[in-house]
């Protein structure tokens, strides 16, 4: 009974973690950049700008993590992560000049990263010391949850107390249920003896691998196009409330997605679902702007958000499998691949849509790049030889 209540709290922590790092910490931006748009006075290209300094942000952190829980266990660097979202969250709405917002989306960013890498780390340790992998699929869950979440109440919040206040309020909210998360994580906190060895595990030298990695950072580029600007593209063609409920959609699907995707590799291995799900994705982002009206939106959104933490799912487990030893530093280092994609895809975006005044070409690119993704894993996929 005791090691189920440890895995099933390790994993309730991580799912919270995600809410707060990730469904709040990055996400809650796609639902108010409208009204932080009119509010704050922002044009396109800015906005894009704001997104991509904040993955600029993740590239640092998803880069600097490994090596700091490698120091310092994963237990302080979640706790520096999650504080530092949760006062990035509530600055967001207390400065609204475009430099102090840009400064605190950049730092955010850099939460974000830290917080996700360190508790996986936790997260996936304690589920594999007993012998529960298949949990992994409901701790990503957490993003998916705190999509919906956001998406529900952002707006409505913004409505009653405005977008800054909307901002701190969700911030306060993190603070509260962090408190939560790091109560039932610091029984597994073991700091690192004074003279314990510190052994760092290489990176996998395999093409497979580095054709993965490829894989992962355009995934990174396109996905994150129509995470940022899908609200903000949908409100165009079927108003506010209609962009905000496409975007929910996108949540709740995302929210079973990991557990279904993880599921599906257990039958088939991981790199067919992972192809699949990279052209089903590519599908989700162009088809609400290939067709009009609301049903191809709630299509796009479903396909979408159903595929995007599966992705994150099946790519990871498969690069921690060249490695097992390497996991933290793999999961790392890809990580902060797909933190390039994130920085570019946004700026391109923005650059796009200020100059046609229109997503669609952004989109348009997007999708391709997310085919490309599929397309470079399909010989490792469906190849005769399978390692």
């Amino acid at each position: 009974m005791a090691s189920t209540v440890r895995v099933e709290s390790g994993v309730a922590a991580g799912f919270i973690t995600l809410v707060v790092a990730m469904g709040i910490g990055r996400f809650l931006y796609t639902p108010l950049l409208p009204l932080m748009m009119t509010e704050y006075g922002f044009r396109p290209d800015q906005a894009g700008l704001l997104a991509s300094l904040n993955f600029v942000g993740y590239l640092a952190g998803a880069f600097a993590a490994g090596p700091l829980c490698h120091r310092f266990r994963e237990f302080p660097v979640l706790a520096a992560g999650l504080l530092l979202s949760c006062v990035t969250t509530a600055a967001t709405g207390v400065f609204h000049g475009f430099t102090w917002v840009a400064a605190a989306r950049l730092l955010a960013g850099t939460a974000s990263a830290l917080a996700f890498v360190a508790v996986s780390g936790m997260v996936l340790l304690i589920i594999t010391h007993n012998g529960r992998e298949n949990l992994a699929g409901l701790y990503y869950g957490g993003v998916g949850f705190g999509i919906a979440v956001t998406g529900l109440a952002a707006v409505p919040v913004a409505r009653a107390v405005g977008t800054g206040g909307a901002w701190v309020g969700f911030g306060l909210v993190s603070a509260l249920i962090s408190a939560v998360v790091l109560l039932l994580l610091r029984r597994y906190h073991e700091p690192r003896p004074a003279d314990a060895p510190a052994v760092k595990a290489p990176l996998p030298r395999n093409p497979r691998f580095a054709r993965l990695v490829a894989s992962y950072g355009l995934e990174g580029f396109g996905y994150i196009i129509t995470g940022t600007f899908m609200v903000a593209a949908a409100t165009a063609t079927v108003g506010p409330a209609g962009a905000s409920a496409a975007w929910v959609v996108a949540g709740c699907a995302a929210l079973p997605s990991a557990f279904l995707w993880s599921s599906a590799a257990r039958r088939w291995g991981r790199l067919k679902p992972l192809v699949v799900a990279y052209f089903l994705q590519a599908a989700g982002i162009v088809f609400p702007s290939a067709f009009s009206g609301t049903a191809p939106l709630v299509v796009g959104a479903l396909l979408y958000g159903g595929t995007f933490m599966g992705i994150v799912t099946l790519a990871l487990s498969e690069g921690a499998s060249f490695a097992p030893t390497a996991r933290a530093r793999i999961v790392g280092f890809m990580t902060g691949v797909y933190g390039i994609g994130q920085i570019v895809g946004p700026a391109v975006a923005g650059h796009f849509s200020a100059r046609t005044g229109s997503y669609h070409i952004a989109v348009f690119i997007a999708a391709a790049v997310v085919v490309a993704a599929g397309a470079i894993l399909l010989p490792d996929a469906f190849g005769a030889r399978q390692e």
